[in-house]
């Protein structure tokens, strides 16, 4: 605790004081949408978000997208293992289905507990991810309470070329891809194909679940997608994406019937995306996207298909969604966004092989949205509302059905004031909602959706490479979905989150330097207890320096430490992890990179029971040509 106060200190002060000794180096200020529904250069978003790039993807070398995002401010998980297994993001403090996930403005799957579903997206795949932090349901509608995660995949870009990547590491780490993409006579296209395979290392701590089986947990994935863009005339771009998966992962079970019993979970998945991409005139520019993607997974108990617990056996669903996004100029500082959003989900779960204990669930989403950015001198303003008509069903195997017809409304309101061209004083006031789950709903049908109000306050710096923001923020809700002692789902119970979080990019004296830090107090009002596996003080520092051919770096991310469910009183201690990396330019195409992970070989845990990687080291050759 001592070295996490101590870390605390010295990011918070870092962040305070190194502003008027930064460089005054260029750097690119990229251009974002998540923040508003329209596209803005990042200094100009009134709401927090951090963005990460392709070239900050390789340098992490992360394999899962946890891993990536691990030290983002506002960011924290847990997870049951290693690759492939069960994880849980908490965004603002917010519970795990209380935040959105949309990979090209689609959004992610989610099963009928809220949870995602796209975990092990391929970070291969991926060229930048866009983080807004706190409530936008006013923007994304049901359950973007503690925010959104905006992944972009890899679209063709500039003269067609190869690309692709090999590594190597800890636990029987291996992973391949290549692609190929760019621009051909005005067609843009990129297609990409890849493996990750990693032995892995036993889940559970059978110390602590004493009746899990201590093998290994392995992982592979396999996948491969194609993306195509066509010029259809002067003012129009017809474009399709696929996508598709196939994964099998080991995890272990803490109530074996055996501990020499063997789990496993097979998973496949696919997206489909037909969009059309019109300027209707200078000033209107409109978006069509229909979407179709498909999940499967199995369980598999000692090598044949798990027929015998309550929902586990064969799980399937399919999404389908259409969505009509336009922005309109209709003043030169001042745009509109409108459009609305249509999905139906439909999973069906089959347990024993009477399917006994089959069921399904079933939900629709109809909404329209309108959003207002406005610039008057040093003020600038952005308004969203949006009105949100949801079905929620779930079918038992006896073909009963229960089911809610839940309505929301949201809004926002954001005012900035610029202090001179670098300072910036932002804040906003929004509220949001969060749509009881199909299994919520099995159990009962007077629930009514989670009421979240919010607002923040913030202070922005930018100029160059350098960059500041400090945020205070609290969000709370008086109608929280929880279960009782009888395990029936109510909505009276109360939460609440505040704190304020920092993050910060420099350059000093030759060090790159990237920082956050987060204190926050994540609240359960009712139980007057601290929320799950979240922490009230966490953060991380990166730093990275060119020395000759080199350019060699440090991170590290520290957490304080975090109850790990309501119902022990078991807990996470606080850990600090070190990681320290190199990468070299081989020529023009090649870049070697090697990395260990945990440098000093910290025991910590994500969540009571299960074990985490240590001391690990990596090593991955990239090319892509120029």
């Amino acid at each position: 605790m001592k070295l996490l106060n101590r870390f605390s200190t010295g990011v918070s002060l870092l962040l305070l004081i190194s502003q008027p000794v930064f460089s005054q180096q260029n750097t690119l200020n990229p251009v974002i949408v998540t923040g508003s529904l329209s596209e803005q250069p990042l200094s100009d978003a009134l709401a927090s978000v951090s963005v990460i790039q392709r070239e900050d993807i390789e340098k992490s070398q992360a394999s899962t997208l946890a891993d990536l995002l691990q030290g983002e401010a506002g960011i924290e998980f847990g997870r049951n293992g290693g690759i492939g297994s069960t994880t849980s993001f908490f965004l603002r403090g917010q519970q795990s289905k209380n935040i959105a996930v949309f990979i090209d403005g689609v959004r992610s799957p989610v099963d009928q507990l809220g949870a995602l579903q796209i975990t092990d997206l391929p970070l291969s795949q991926v060229e930048k991810i866009e983080i807004l932090r706190g409530n936008a349901s006013a923007l994304y509608g049901d359950a973007a309470i503690g925010g959104v995660i905006n992944i972009y995949t890899r679209q063709g870009t500039g003269k067609a070329a190869p690309y692709g990547s090999a590594t190597l590491g800890g636990y029987g780490l291996k992973e391949l891809n290549a692609g190929y993409g760019g621009v051909v006579d005005g067609m843009k296209f990129n297609v990409q194909a890849g493996t990750v395979e990693n032995e892995g290392f036993s889940a559970l701590n059978t110390k602590q679940k004493t009746a899990a089986n201590s093998d290994l947990d392995s992982y592979y994935n396999q996948y491969a997608s194609v993306s195509v863009e066509k010029k259809i005339s002067s003012a129009s771009a017809l474009g399709f994406r696929a996508s598709g998966s196939q994964s099998n992962y080991d995890y272990d079970y803490a109530s074996s019937a055996l501990t020499t019993d063997t789990h496993q979970q097979n998973k496949s998945n696919g997206s489909y995306v037909l969009y059309l991409h019109t300027n209707f005139n200078e000033n209107w520019k409109s978006n069509l996207d229909l979407t179709r993607s498909n999940i499967s997974y199995v369980d598999i108990l000692n090598g044949s298909q798990n027929k015998t617990n309550y929902g586990f056996g064969l799980n399937e669903g399919v999404r389908k969604s259409a969505r009509w996004f336009n922005t309109y100029a209709l003043k030169e500082k001042t745009l509109l966004n409108f459009g609305f959003d249509y999905s139906t989900d439909q999973l069906v779960f089959k347990g024993t092989v009477a399917n006994s204990d089959s069921y399904s669930m079933q939900r629709a989403s109809k909404a329209i949205f309108l959003g207002v950015n406005h610039a008057l001198g040093n003020w600038t303003f952005q308004t969203n509302v949006r009105r949100d008509l949801l079905d929620v069903a779930n079918t038992n195997a006896n073909s009963v059905v229960t089911s809610i017809n839940p309505s929301s409304s949201s809004g926002l309101l954001g005012i900035g004031y610029s202090l001179s061209p670098q300072w910036k004083l932002t804040t906003s006031v929004s509220n949001g909602f969060s749509a009881p789950t199909a299994y919520d709903v099995s159990q009962n049908t007077k629930l009514t959706p989670e009421k979240f109000e919010a607002k923040e306050v913030g202070l922005q710096y930018a100029k160059n490479v350098q960059s500041l923001r400090i945020v205070y923020f609290e969000t709370d809700t008086n109608n929280s979905i929880d279960y009782d002692d009888s395990g029936v789902a109510t909505n009276a119970y109360k939460s609440t989150n505040k704190g304020f979080e920092s993050t910060g990019r420099a350059e000093w004296g030759g060090v790159l330097i990237k920082a956050t830090i987060v204190f926050q107090n994540p609240k359960n009002l009712t139980y007057d207890e601290a929320l799950a596996r979240r922490a009230k003080r966490y953060g991380s520092i990166d730093l990275t320096k060119r020395i000759h051919a080199y350019d060699i770096g440090m991170k590290i991310f520290a957490s304080s430490e975090r109850k790990d469910s309501h119902y022990s009183t078991d807990i996470l201690s606080s850990y600090t992890l070190l990681s320290v990396y190199a990468s070299r330019q081989l020529g023009n195409d090649w870049t070697a990179r090697v990395r260990i992970h945990n440098l000093l070989d910290e025991s910590y845990q994500l969540a009571y029971g299960y074990n985490t990687p240590g001391r690990m080291v990596t090593a991955s050759l990239n090319y892509r040509f120029h």
